[in-house]
């Protein structure tokens, strides 16, 4: 199983220079299954470098999953080069407590004033998926793309999150998605099934937005601190942890110490960078190489 990274900022993408290095791009993750299967997890701004390994597949059975529909985690969407594509089939998924999960968001988003072709417009066939949050289990999938099982688990943030994990049966390959969640905000009911999601998978990427320093003064906002997502990775047993939605003031020299400094407290812990690829394999499992 391959995961590209199209985005790791949080809350709005930045373009200058000083943030180049980590990336500007909001959330979006390509994963890639041994089968050739593709799931798109969440589809900020970073659908820009997810596209480039979208359009050399035509006819492409595409899930993308949404952890929630905040702007941005959703603003990439109508350039999803795959909607263009009339042989392609795209499913948008989400946790919902109505049948139609994303389909009224996505009709916002994608009608004029706000862009100039609906979603009735676009060539590709798209249908939607909703799961209802009662449905979300550590145990049974609650979608599957081919050969990926896909489990999820409610996570503390404004308006409702999903942390997804997503296992690989035929090669063993696991990680959980979790962004955004509020760490400090989760009970123990959260907080003993979010451990449990996350129970031995090969990669955690979480949400770090705030330092521990930050921290006190952003209660309610809806992000974690990078002590929390070690401590929450330690205590799981994952094998690796990367840390994603930066915030988005912090430019790539302020990135670097963090992650000195992250990797210092744990050797299994890194920052995500834009455009970076993870192949989750046995020899990942078995400590032999590096993310």
């Amino acid at each position: 199983m391959e995961i590209l990274f199209g985005g790791v900022r949080g809350t709005t993408p930045r373009a200058e220079s000083r943030f180049a290095i980590y990336g500007g791009h909001t959330t979006c993750l390509l994963v890639t299954g041994a089968g050739g299967e593709r799931l798109m997890l969440d589809a900020g701004s970073g659908v820009h470098v997810a596209n480039a390994a979208l359009e050399a597949v035509s006819g492409l059975d595409l899930l993308v999953l949404f952890t929630h529909l905040h702007l941005d985690h959703i603003l990439g969407l109508p350039l999803l080069t795959t909607l263009f594509d009339a042989e392609a089939r795209v499913e948008l998924a989400s946790v919902s407590n109505d049948n139609e999960g994303p389909c009224r968001a996505f009709e916002r988003l994608l009608d004029p004033p706000l862009w100039p072709l609906g979603l009735d417009a676009l060539p590709a066939t798209v249908t939607y998926s909703s799961v209802p949050p009662g449905k979300l289990t550590q145990t049974e999938p609650v979608l599957r793309q081919g050969n990926l099982e896909i489990r999820g688990c409610a996570v503390p943030h404004p308006n409702g999150c999903t942390g997804w994990r997503v296992d690989e049966p035929s090669t063993g390959a696991s990680f959980v998605f979790a962004t955004d969640m509020e760490w400090s905000a989760a009970g123990p009911k959260h907080r003993e099934a979010f451990l449990a999601t996350c129970r031995d998978a090969d990669l955690l990427i979480m949400n770090g937005h705030f330092t521990a320093a930050e921290l006190p003064d952003r209660t309610g906002w809806g992000h974690s601190s990078h002590d929390e997502c070690v401590a929450v990775a330690q205590e799981a047993g994952v094998r690796r942890l990367l840390i994603t939605h930066h915030a988005p003031d912090n430019d790539d020299v302020l990135l670097a110490d963090l992650d000195r400094e992250l990797n210092a407290s744990w050797s299994g812990a890194s920052l995500a960078r834009q455009g970076d690829t993870v192949i989750l394999n046995e020899a990942l499992r078995e400590g032999r190489n590096s993310l």
